[in-house]
C-alpha cells in the first residue's frame, strides 16, 4: 500500500487498540500514536523523494535515515553472518518476518540505552510507549500489505519462495476495498465510543473488547482481500528408462 493508506489504516487500528488509554493519560496516547506513525512507514525503504516538499516529505527523510543506519547494519549482518547480499533497496527485507524482527531488536535496544543512560528524565518513562507503538506500527504494515497483490516474502532473504498476498491494487482507484476498511475502522471506534459511554462495560472488560475488535477489523481485512499463502511445490521427475511388461 502508499504510504497515506499506511498512515490512515494504522491510526484506524491504533485507536481501535489503545482505545483504553486514550482518556487515562493524553501523553502515553501522543508517545503511542507517534510511535504508530513512525513504525509504519520504516518499511517502506523503497520509497521515492517526492517532486515538492510537502507533508509526506518528512516520512522520505525518515526512511533515508532509516535505511543509511538501522539497515546498512542490517545488511552488513546478513553479508558476515550468512553470507547474504541482498540489495539495499529491496524492499522484501523489511517486508518480512526476519526483518520485522530484527527492526523491533534494533530500536528496542536504543530505546533501552537511553532509557538507561537517563533514567531521570520525565520523558524516558514515556520511551516504553513509544516503543510499543513502533512495533504496532510495524506489525500493521506488514499485515496491510498481506493485502496487496505484491503481498509478503516471510521468511526473505533466506527463503524466496513462500509468499502471502492479496488482490488489492493500491494505485487502482475503482477498488473500494482500501476506502472500505478506512470506514469500518471509523465504525468500530464509534461502536467502540458508544458502548464505553453507555457505561455497560466494565473497566476490566475494555482491554479484551479492544484486542477482539482489533482481531475481527483484521480478519475483515484479510478476508475481504483474498489473502493467500503461496507454498513451493516440491518437483515430481518421472524416471526414464521404466522396464517394460514382459521384459527382464
Amino acid at each position: 500500500m502508499i504510504t497515506r493508506h499506511h498512515l490512515g489504516l494504522a491510526s484506524g487500528s491504533m485507536l481501535i487498540l489503545y482505545f483504553p488509554v486514550i482518556f487515562a493519560d493524553f501523553f502515553v496516547l501522543a508517545a503511542i500514536a507517534s510511535g504508530v506513525c513512525i513504525g509504519v512507514v520504516l518499511p517502506d525503504i523503497q520509497m521515492k523523494k517526492p517532486r515538492t516538499f510537502r507533508a509526506l516529505s518528512l516520512a522520505w527523510i525518515l526512511v533515508q535515515v532509516f535505511k543509511r543506519t538501522v539497515m546498512y547494519l542490517n545488511i552488513h549482518l546478513y553479508q558476515y553472518i550468512f553470507g547474504i547480499q541482498p540489495e539495499s533497496d529491496d524492499k522484501r527485507l523489511t517486508h518480512s518476518l526476519p526483518g520485522v524482527v530484527f527492526l523491533t531488536g534494533m530500536i528496542a535496544c536504543i530505546l533501552v540505552i537511553i532509557m538507561w543512560a537517563f533514567p531521570a528524565l520525565l520523558a524516558t518513562h514515556y520511551l516504553k510507549f513509544f516503543l510499543a507503538g513502533i512495533i504496532a506500527g510495524l506489525v500493521f504494515h506488514f499485515l496491510e500489505d498481506t493485502c496487496t497483490k505484491k503481498g509478503m516474502y516471510p521468511f526473505y532473504p533466506f527463503n524466496e519462495t513462500y509468499h502471502i498476498s492479496g488482490s488489492i491494487q493500491p494505485c487502482n482507484t475503482n477498488d473500494p476495498r482500501i476506502r472500505i476498511f478506512h470506514i469500518q475502522a471509523i465504525a468500530i471506534v464509534v461502536a467502540i465510543i458508544l458502548l464505553y459511554g453507555s457505561g455497560h462495560c466494565p473497566e476490566y472488560l475494555k482491554w479484551p473488547v479492544s484486542v477482539s475488535a482489533l482481531g475481527i477489523y483484521i480478519l475483515l481485512m484479510i478476508y475481504k482481500a483474498e489473502v493467500r499463502v503461496v507454498c513451493p511445490v516440491p518437483i515430481t521427475h518421472k524416471k526414464s528408462g521404466a522396464i517394460k511388461r514382459g521384459e527382464s
